[in-house]
């Protein structure tokens, strides 16, 4: 694995590498770490990371808007895991589609955890196989925004695509991890993963569109939707 620590602090830095250390011995496997001590270094960078552990406070550029920056770049599909020392910028991190926010002093456990969650979660089991029309895609399902259904297609909106499939949403959403996608309404079931921000009634996503929520649904989609957060964001408490 190759994986960038950028924290402004030497004494963090050098306490991260110690740990991704000892992970990467116990678990036998190769981790190459790059050191940066802002997020413009980051940037300028020409290596593709597979994990970022991000500060969220930095002087010069923040955690926050180094991130931004980064997905900007052709490579989006790096991990970003958010450190910082105040837990309620947590919610924030998720803007920029974190996977992991640990809070300093970094804890071994909930570390090691969340990169046996990251090698987990890049296996083969995240992928569905669709047909649309005489093609074929292998897609990602933490790629997809959202399924949304049309009469008797559906249409699944990608990060990078928009695929027209000729089954219902029913048989589209079983296909889906169901903790981390909703069904908001009859026509519509959206990734947790791409959601930006919601109010009582609509979902905004990270591409720019939004959804409707069922006035029926809603309690249950908030509920729901914390619970994501809580256990794929937040490994703190």
């Amino acid at each position: 694995m190759k994986i960038a620590v950028c924290d402004d602090e030497k004494e963090m830095r050098a306490s991260l590498l110690e740990i991704l250390n000892e992970y990467a011995s116990k678990r036998n496997i190769i981790i190459n770490a790059t050191e940066f001590s802002c997020g413009s270094e980051l940037l300028r960078s020409k290596i593709e990371f597979d994990i970022i552990f991000m500060d969220y406070q930095m002087d010069g550029l923040d955690g926050m808007e180094t991130s931004r920056r980064y997905r900007t770049k052709e490579n989006t599909d790096t991990t970003l895991i958010f450190v910082s020392a105040f837990p309620l910028v947590a919610l924030d991190s998720f803007e920029v589609n974190t996977f992991r926010f640990l809070t300093k002093p970094i804890d071994k456990n909930k570390l090691f955890k969340a990169l046996d969650d990251y090698l987990v979660a890049s296996d083969d089991d995240k992928f569905i196989h669709l047909k649309s029309g005489d093609d074929y895609y292998k897609v990602n399902t933490d790629d997809i925004i959202y399924a949304e259904a049309e009469r008797k297609h559906t249409i699944i909106r990608t990060t990078s695509d928009t695929i027209v499939v000729s089954k219902t949403l029913h048989e589209i959403e079983v296909l889906l991890p169901s903790d981390k996608f909703y069904r908001c309404q009859k026509s519509f079931v959206v990734n947790f993963r791409h959601i930006s921000n919601h109010n009582n009634s609509e979902i905004f996503f990270d591409n720019g569109e939004k959804a409707s929520i069922s006035r029926r649904l809603t309690a249950e989609f908030k509920s729901a939707f914390r619970d994501y957060i809580m256990r794929y964001n937040m490994e703190m408490l």
